[in-house]
């Protein structure tokens, strides 16, 4: 095997500290250089925690040394200084057209996620904004139940055209699903399927791309930061606490990627009587609070549960569509106020 060979199947080996795959595969090997057994690998910063770049740095420098040929290992970084919020990375693009990508995020499943995520990109709409909706989802995409889409995608100019529906373009693995498919995904398909999304996708010309991520914490978020600058995360969670602990890993792993934190969407945070208006927090309270002055972020919405948002999103017409004067839709129309104000230099 000629020795640049070997040395990428040694550095396919080391994995990116706290996640399942190794450095090659996430992209951040961005050269290797050989001279007479001198090896210089240049990689790209992925983390402005200086910890996690030393221990890269480490892995491979045993991963490489080790090789019978090799003589010397130096480990350069591509953008040493860690970026300032906002700033477009070493190694990433633009997704043409789109002016912000703005990733949806929940450490756990099951929060509510994607319907805050719709709801978002509807009342970011309402505002006079062009929005596009990425359902990165792939586990379960839920954005044709609820946009109500029963259509599949067109193929444009080369790619593919997202299918528009209440003024937003939508894309979603969920079109290309018979609804007895079932949903069997490995990490690298994952990876793929996003990186298809962002570069074959005809965005055209949008303000917001907001990417409904798939729950938890791993490869898809590594993926997505890696591949375009994202503005922000909104981390949607419930206030109880197995959903709250997760929330710590999910902040960790954004912060980790220097993908700043906007806030918390506390969904499901109290039930109100329709009848009595006695309000009753069935899953407890404080929580969210308590993570947003740990972390310094702000949560920028407490959304009830009711039966309303269930209902309209079952029938394929999200809240602030279907009862635009609703109290849960003023409740997102002030989520993207906040979220526009926060974003207004990222550009």
């Amino acid at each position: 095997m000629p020795l640049r060979d070997e040395i990428f199947a040694r550095l396919e080996q080391v994995a990116f500290p706290g996640f399942r795959y190794g450095i090659v595969r996430y992209g951040l090997v961005r050269d290797v250089r050989v001279e007479a057994g001198e090896v210089v690998v240049e990689l790209i910063a992925a983390s402005r925690r200086r910890e996690v770049a030393q221990a890269i740095a480490q892995r491979v420098q045993e991963a490489v040394a080790t090789i019978p040929q090799v003589r010397s290992v130096r480990v350069a970084t591509a953008g040493d200084a860690a970026p300032p919020p906002h700033a477009h990375a070493e190694g990433r693009a633009d997704v043409p057209g789109v002016r912000r990508i703005l990733a949806v995020s929940s450490a756990k499943g099951g929060v509510g996620k994607s319907t805050v995520a719709v709801n978002l990109a509807v009342s970011l709409r309402q505002a006079g904004a062009k929005v596009a909706l990425m359902d990165a989802d792939v586990y379960g995409p839920s954005a044709p139940l609820l946009f109500g889409i029963d259509a599949r995608p067109r193929p444009v100019g080369g790619k593919i055209a997202p299918i528009e529906r209440y003024g937003i373009d939508v894309m979603s693995m969920g079109f290309f699903l018979d609804d007895s498919s079932p949903v069997i995904w490995r990490g690298p398909m994952v990876m793929g399927l996003i990186r298809q999304f962002l570069r074959d996708i005809e965005w055209g010309e949008q303000d917001y791309l907001v990417v409904d991520m798939p729950p938890g914490t791993g490869d898809a978020a590594l993926t997505l930061a890696q591949q375009v600058p994202l503005a922000g995360a909104v981390i949607v969670t419930t206030p109880q606490e197995v959903a709250l602990a997760d929330v710590e890993r999910g902040i960790a792993m954004f912060r980790q990627l220097h993908v700043p934190v906007l806030g918390l969407v506390e969904n499901m945070s109290y039930y109100e009587c329709p009848d009595c208006g006695e309000r009753e927090e069935m899953f407890g309270a404080g929580g969210a609070d308590s993570l947003a002055r740990q972390f310094g972020v702000d949560v920028l919405a407490r959304l009830p549960l009711m039966t309303e948002v269930r209902e309209s999103g079952d029938a394929g017409r999200p809240i602030t569509i279907a009862a635009p004067d609703h109290a849960v839709s003023k409740s997102f129309a002030e989520l993207a106020r906040l979220l526009d104000q926060a974003l207004a230099g990222a550009v």
